[in-house]
């Protein structure tokens, strides 16, 4: 087993004799295992090794940064981004890198089963989705793919930050084809978290090919404005989005998002809140610090319906005059990004029951769009690759050919209800969501 803090203290060592008044390591260790499989048959199947550094140099206002695949190359690394700070021009905005903060472990970000899972067991799992897919009727063919990454991962810096942590993640997704003589249809599910026993490969498969089954006589539906139901399925384009890319410290820096100059201003209903937290146990996004060895926290973006803040990381900070929100997204090879971490939507005061939920004389249901909104100026047009009609408050048949289209702000202020039960997917967690109004488009 490598020492990463012993690596990382000898490379900013090294980057400081070299001239280097500031320095930072990055370092990634582990191991990654997928599988992918196509019309039923396993495609691909492989097992990699995990493993890189990057380090980060400041040399009188300029930085340097280089990265390695090996850590038998660490020492040389810091070498080059020495030099390449010295070739660099000066960031006037560079503020610094960040001094050590107060960090408490994160529970839950680690399972010995997936760090030991074969790539045998992973096909079993792999096989298990298709088998549950494949029983339900019209469905031919079943594609999809497991995930599996156990990895170390340490940042160490000359300002006295010197952490490591282990983390694993597993994720699992099917597609499924479907069809009736020229009927077509898809259905999609995905599990994913930290741990192995959060994939249900039966579930996945089962759910997917229920949906495409089903999915074989939806019907077009007429254009006009309905009430929508959001399921927490496809929330990720909604409030992942928001947060990720609306509300990225970088993207509203440089005037690349519509919620750029709109703290304090009101983005969606009354009655919801939408955070990010990187210090929530389990959590698919969740770690003790981010890529900075800033400590994560629990940040509010949208309280009560009023945009409070955006994420970032130490430069973005800087820029804006705040403090990092623990935020900084990288691997080894980049230097530090702005990223989510968990994006949660909690509305109590709108909660009611399933029923309630679907208590619309004629709704839309959507499980599924691939699509996201537009980053400049908020306009979300999608096309409803999955839905479903609501009639008389039962969720009826499958609707085909349909799109949709709001500005995301618009969306978020007619939320009117949601559903008591969340959902993660992907890091995004939401219970079902109750739009009033949203335009549909069938087929012209």
């Amino acid at each position: 087993m490598v020492d990463l803090l012993s690596v990382g203290e000898d490379v900013v060592r090294r980057a400081a004799s070299e001239g280097a008044e500031e320095a930072e390591a990055f370092l990634v260790t582990g191991r990654r295992i997928s599988v992918e499989v196509e019309k039923g048959e396993v495609k691909t199947a492989r097992s990699e090794i995990l493993s890189g550094i990057g380090v980060r140099s400041v040399v009188q206002g300029k930085v340097g940064f280089a990265y390695a695949t090996s850590l038998s190359d660490a020492l040389d690394v810091a070498v080059k981004s020495v030099k390449n700070a010295l070739a660099s021009k000066p960031d006037p905005h560079f503020k610094g890198l960040p001094e050590p903060g107060r960090v408490s472990p994160v529970e839950g970000l680690f399972d010995p089963r997936v760090a030991d899972l074969d790539v045998a067991e992973a096909v079993e799992f792999i096989g298990e989705m298709v088998s549950a897919a494949s029983s339900k009727a019209g469905v031919v063919s079943v594609g999809g793919a497991m995930s599996a990454s156990s990895q170390e991962v340490a940042v160490v810096s000359s300002r006295g930050v010197s952490l490591s942590e282990k983390r694993t993640s597993t994720s699992l997704y099917a597609f499924v084809a479907a069809r009736d003589g020229d009927k077509s249809s898809s259905g999609f599910e995905v599990n994913s978290g930290r741990f192995l026993g959060e994939i249900n490969p039966s579930w996945v498969g089962f759910q997917a090919g229920e949906l495409a089954s089903t999915l074989l006589e939806a019907v077009r539906i007429e254009t006009g404005t309905y009430p929508m139901v959001i399921d927490p399925l496809t929330m990720r384009p909604f409030i992942g989005f928001l947060v990720s890319a609306a509300a990225n410290g970088e993207n509203v820096m440089y005037g690349r998002s519509f919620l750029a100059g709109k703290i304090g201003q009101t983005v969606a209903s009354e009655g919801v809140t939408i955070l990010d937290d990187g210090t929530l146990a389990g959590g698919e996004g969740s770690a003790s610090f981010d890529g900075e060895g800033v400590p994560t926290r629990r940040t509010p973006i949208v309280e009560r319906g009023v945009l409070r803040n955006y994420i970032h990381n130490t430069y973005t900070a800087g820029r804006m005059g705040v403090e990092s929100t623990g935020n900084a997204s990288r691997s080894f090879d980049s230097l530090p990004g702005v990223g989510s971490r968990n994006v949660i939507l909690e509305a109590p005061d709108l909660e009611v029951s399933n029923e309630d939920l679907f208590d619309v004389k004629r709704g839309v249901l959507l499980k599924l769009t691939e699509d996201r909104p537009n980053l400049a100026n908020g306009e979300f047009s999608g096309m409803v690759y999955m839905g479903f009609l609501i009639e008389n408050g039962e969720v009826t048949t499958g609707i085909r050919e349909a799109s949709f289209g709001i500005h995301l702000v618009d969306l978020l202020r007619g939320i009117d209800a949601v559903g008591r039960e969340k959902r993660a997917v992907m890091g995004t967690i939401s219970p079902p969501v109750r739009v009033r109004e949203v335009r549909v488009a069938g087929p012209s």
